[in-house]
């Protein structure tokens, strides 16, 4: 059964995290006390005026209670921390705050990011201040934002796993453009302890997928080794394996690939077997299959065929390895079960049986004739093998009836 096919739980729930994140931003259920949550959005999402909602200049007062009748100490003013924190706690206030952002100059923004130090950590995972903070990032120049990574860097990780924090974060990501930037982002998850506990998390899985994708992989090297020698443990979670997937996809440089094959080959039916990891091992057997290193992918999948065909997770893995192979492949795959010992395990499950199915029925199609002597050698093989065991058994009872004579 492929995986697109499949209607199991689990698949349903991985396929709604695998969505493009280069397109979509990450969902986000938010509980609002207004009825009205379409208003509450940044700037650029909402694509409606805000002056036909509230009027910018009939609610200064909320910021500030003395306004100067200079226009640049009233926009100063406007954004004063004291003011910026006040008008966070209310959903209206914070909508005009967003609105006074996109009027701001850069000495006014310069100021605010000034104001916020010390606060970053605090104001984005604020169910209000974290689309104020995404607006004041899309606004920033590129030393802004660099200014404000060297603010925030040291809780990045920790923010990111915010179900607000993670927003503003992704952001931040995606507007990142110099090796500064990048390089900043990345001194954010410098060990796997922090990339671990982002990329098993809901929302943290989101930050680590961005870095991957708008980071390029020059950049990427010292995190990308990090990053693959615990594959297996990322591989076993349903967060995690979307991450790893995304690495997968975006990561081509032959050294990472190297140590990628070398740990799925060594863990291959662990990993397969699992609900999650099985997804992992599908997806690189697409990659890879005509590749170099599809031929060591060939070579395991034929030698552990009989063990992953009677496990129902690792019977997808079986399924994608017969709808990729050619007939050669299949033919040396059928060889090489009807000499395997114990080829009566084929019976032992649906799903075993199922794949066994397949594979016949691939072969019945394309074979003819020669078709009957696989059937004719795997029955007989089959059969052979029940008898042995039958007899076993019952040489066991005669033992023990003289014994007990």
């Amino acid at each position: 059964m492929s995986v697109s096919s499949s209607s199991s739980p689990e698949r349903y729930c991985l396929g709604g995290l695998m969505k493009d994140i280069d397109k979509e931003p990450s969902p986000r259920d938010y509980d609002f006390d207004s009825k009205d949550q379409t208003s509450y959005k940044t700037i650029g999402e909402q694509k409606l005026s805000l002056d036909s909602i509230y009027s910018f200049h009939s609610t200064k007062a909320l910021f500030s209670p003395c306004i100067q009748n200079n226009k640049q100490n009233d926009t100063l003013s406007m954004f004063s921390i004291n003011s910026i924190l006040s008008a966070l706690n209310n959903q209206k206030s914070t909508i005009i705050l967003q609105k006074g952002l996109m009027e701001a100059p850069k000495e006014v923004l310069n100021n605010i990011i000034k104001e916020m130090s010390g606060y970053y950590s605090s104001i984005i995972k604020n169910k209000n201040g974290n689309y104020f903070c995404s607006d004041l990032f899309k606004v920033c120049d590129k030393n802004q934002r660099i200014k404000i990574l060297n603010e925030i860097c040291n809780t990045i990780s920790d923010d990111c796993i915010d179900e607000y924090g993670s927003h503003p974060i992704q952001t931040l990501i995606e507007l990142a453009s110099c090796e500064e930037e990048y390089k900043l982002l990345l001194m954010s998850f410098n060990d796997f302890n922090k990339i671990l506990k982002a990329a098993l998390n809901q929302n943290g899985t989101y930050v680590i997928q961005k870095l991957i994708v708008h980071i390029p992989e020059k950049f990427r090297m010292e995190f990308n080794l990090t990053f693959v020698k615990y594959i297996c443990i990322l591989a076993m979670d349903m967060y995690g394996v979307c991450t790893v997937i995304k690495f997968l996809n975006y990561t081509k440089n032959e050294i990472i690939e190297k140590h990628l094959l070398n740990l799925i080959l060594s863990n291959f039916v662990n990993i397969s077997e699992n609900q999650y990891g099985n997804y992992l091992v599908q997806n690189i057997l697409e990659q890879w299959w005509n590749s170099n290193k599809g031929l060591y992918l060939k070579k395991i999948c034929i030698d552990k065929f009989h063990i992953l065909a009677a496990n129902h997770y690792s019977s997808y893995v079986c399924d994608m390895f017969l709808k990729l192979s050619d007939i050669e492949d299949k033919k040396v795959l059928m060889s090489t079960l009807i000499n395997f010992k114990n080829v009566n395990l084929f019976n032992c499950n649906n799903s075993s049986k199922i794949i066994m199915n397949k594979l016949m029925n691939a072969l019945k199609s394309k074979e003819g004739n020669n078709f009957k002597n696989y059937s004719k050698n795997f029955s007989s093989k089959n059969n052979n093998n029940i008898k042995i065991v039958k007899k076993e058994k019952n040489d066991g009872k005669n033992e023990t009836i003289k014994n007990k004579k």
